[in-house]
């Protein structure tokens, strides 16, 4: 958020107090200062009187006099789905131009113009949604995310309205609850129809100049819709990357790194991954295909499942993975688990360890690392990325908008470290080989583990899910990252050897309420303890298999879940309609084939689902493994599996009865060409 152009009628900052600070923290949580750019200079009104704003449909125009002349904004956005009753937001760039839009000629003519309120009514507005949904006791507070930002709004002791950044929370303030957008635009729609500040009731369309941004806010409340409008991105503030730059660093990360550094300091590492990579592409070869066979589909068996206990017992003996006692929850979707994650950071009193694949560049990913930093002051941070998947994401963006002015970084661990006491390190990817393991570890008495990586599509547009860990479990996980964190160092795998064989585990003698037993499964060269627990455990399944992920290229699981199913077993799968690889939607379409061919339920979750979780007659697995060959059998995951009645409950109803229901049932098989089974054949080595 900048400063107002000098010739604008509204001045930086609006109002004092409360009402600043409202305004500041909903639309854009943070302003800089000086002048303009030159291109929003060019493009923006030196006066916001005498607008003329029409809609239709899903399309906006804003006539706007500019130094005389009149300048057209046209702004979409898409239109909200069949059957939708719920309170919707959306997000639109405008875009300039000197003529009309032609598809809105006809609203022009028939001058069914948008009422508009200028920033002193916005405000007004914000703060009476804020007393709405805030609790009136002294010391508590909401978690409010609206328009890309999570604040706390509270009542302080003596009663007035506080509203800060969700990581400036003051600590005397509980939270009670959390509210999204869809609960802004509720609250915002109601105080519109009852009448607000002078606002009158009965018009159905406003449209809000915010004098920051976004720049408008355009409120239906007929469609129950808030549309935020921002000025298009200024060109002086993208970054410049210039391709044969990438091409170096892609160059320096997958070969010197990689391969020449990685021989001087982790030369077992190297040699080992190698014919690792080998052994397990030559065997996924010769594994591929599934039997064909006529034989009628039988009902769903009616049983009570497998023996839990005896499962249990068998694992013991089929993986190295011991069981330790913790406390799990779920946070699903990004809503849920960034604030919790922000929260747990700013308690941490000792240690913050981090590990991630991606540790993206973009806006929300540099709010978590300006987090991470500022707490190095206090706390000891380290970090660990994969350096191919964090170089590769950060050259992408998501589906929804950075803040107009963001500049992203080039290099991620290079911003950590700048200017703090953090310390950031990426793990080498010999032979494409890759740390695909999420886990997040506060003072040894916290962890988070799971699909989420820290940028903006987790944050906001993806479906996905991390779980919370606590108890001596932490202690297991604590010594892997020490490990990971050694190897990926200077010392390599002669650090390694030594953090191995001589610090010992240390599970701290923390009790938690409510711990059940938990047992963390790996992927790791030489190790497929993942793919051995989940494969056994669709051969033992009598009553029920629920599958989620976004990554199916395994031919072997889908051989056993055919045959599942050909015993009685219920089996049900849920893919997303929409993924972010190409190459694995056509995998995961010739796969859903095969499944509905064999009486397997098969479900597209609308939009993009990075959930990795399965149940398998009461036993659960969740956390960072695709079901793809380099998850099971190459790359370094991590898994938590339990079966604890109450915790497979909850992760059964509030994930997949709940995706299902969200999901659309495949009634028949996905159109497919001859050209999309040579896809299927690089998609299996992947």
């Amino acid at each position: 958020m900048q400063a107002r152009h000098q010739n604008s009628p509204l001045p930086p900052r609006l109002l004092p107090g409360l009402l600043t600070g409202l305004l500041l923290l909903v639309l854009a949580g943070c302003s800089t200062s000086g002048q303009r750019s030159r291109y929003l200079v060019q493009v923006e009104p030196a006066s916001l009187t005498n607008l003329l704003v029409y809609v239709r449909g899903t399309n906006l125009q804003v006539r706007i006099p500019v130094r005389g002349l009149d300048a057209y904004a046209h702004a979409s956005w898409p239109a909200p789905g069949p059957g939708t009753l719920t309170y919707q937001h959306r997000f639109a760039v405008l875009t300039f131009d000197k003529q009309p839009h032609a598809e809105l000629a006809a609203a022009v003519k028939r001058t069914n113009q948008v009422a508009v309120r200028d920033a002193r009514h916005w405000q007004d507005l914000v703060r009476g949604i804020f007393e709405a949904l805030v609790p009136a006791a002294a010391g508590h507070g909401a978690i409010v995310l609206v328009e890309s930002r999570e604040m706390v709004v509270f009542h302080d002791a003596s009663g007035k309205l506080g509203v800060v950044k969700l990581e400036d929370k003051p600590p005397g303030v509980i939270v009670d609850q959390t509210f999204n957008d869809a609960d802004f635009s509720r609250e915002a729609i109601k105080l519109l129809q009852a009448g607000v500040n002078a606002i009158s009731p009965g018009e159905n369309q406003y449209l809000f100049v915010t004098g920051e941004d976004p720049a408008f806010v355009l409120i239906d409340v007929s469609q129950k819709l808030i549309v935020f409008l921002s000025y298009p991105r200024d060109p002086e503030m993208l970054p410049f990357e210039v391709p044969g730059w990438f091409a170096v660093r892609a160059l320096n990360s997958l070969f010197l790194k990689s391969l020449v550094v990685t021989a001087v300091k982790n030369p077992v590492t190297l040699v080992s991954r190698g014919v690792w990579q080998i052994g397990t592409s030559s065997a996924a070869a010769l594994q591929a295909g599934t039997e064909t066979t006529s034989d009628p589909i039988p009902p769903l068996a009616d049983g009570p499942g497998m023996d839990l206990a005896a499962w249990e017992a068998r694992l013991d003996h089929l993986v190295a993975a011991r069981r330790f006692k913790g406390k799990i929850d779920f946070f699903i979707d990004g809503e849920r688990f960034f604030p919790a994650l922000i929260q747990s950071l700013e308690a941490a009193r000792e240690t913050i360890d981090f590990a991630v694949y991606i540790f993206d560049n973009d806006d929300y990913a540099v709010k978590i690392a300006d987090l991470l930093k500022r707490r190095s002051a206090q706390v000891r941070v380290r970090v660990l990325l994969d350096a191919m998947g964090s170089l590769f994401a950060g050259q992408f963006s998501g589906h929804t908008r950075a803040p107009v002015d963001f500049l992203p970084p080039g290099d991620i661990i290079s911003y950590l470290e700048a200017g703090s006491r953090a310390r950031a390190r990426s793990a080498s990817n010999p032979w494409l080989t890759a740390d695909h393991r999420k886990c997040i570890i506060l003072d040894g008495r916290e962890a988070y583990l799971g699909g989420m990586n820290i940028g903006r599509e987790y944050r906001y547009e993806w479906h996905d899910m991390m779980v919370g860990l606590k108890g001596p479990i932490v202690g297991r996980l604590e010594k892997d990252f020490s490990e990971a964190w050694v190897h990926a160092g200077p010392f390599g795998d002669y650090g390694y050897a030594w953090v191995s064989l001589f610090s010992r585990l240390h599970p701290r003698k923390l009790e938690v309420p409510e711990a059940i037993d938990l047992r963390p499964l790996r992927t790791a060269t030489g190790k497929v303890e993942i793919y051995r627990a989940q494969l056994e455990a669709i051969q033992r399944a009598q009553k029920y298999i629920y599958l989620e992920n976004a990554y199916f290229g395994d031919d072997t699981i889908l051989r056993e879940l055919i045959r599942a199913r050909r015993r009685g077993v219920d089996v049900r799968v849920i893919f997303p309609s929409e993924n972010d690889y190409m190459i694995m939607q056509t995998r995961c379409q010739i796969t859903a084939n095969r499944m509905l061919e064999n009486g397997i339920r098969v479900y597209a979750y609308p939009g993009m689902s990075h959930v990795k979780a399965a149940i398998y007659d009461g036993w659960a697995c969740v956390g960072s493994a695709n079901f793809d060959k380099l998850s099971l059998r190459i790359s370094q995951e991590l898994d938590v599996g339990f079966s604890d009645p109450t915790a497979v409950a909850q992760l059964r109803h509030d994930l997949f009865e709940i995706d299902f229901q969200r999901s659309q049932e495949l009634n028949g098989p996905v159109p497919l060409g001859w050209e999309d089974f040579f896809v299927k054949a690089l998609a299996d080595q992947l």
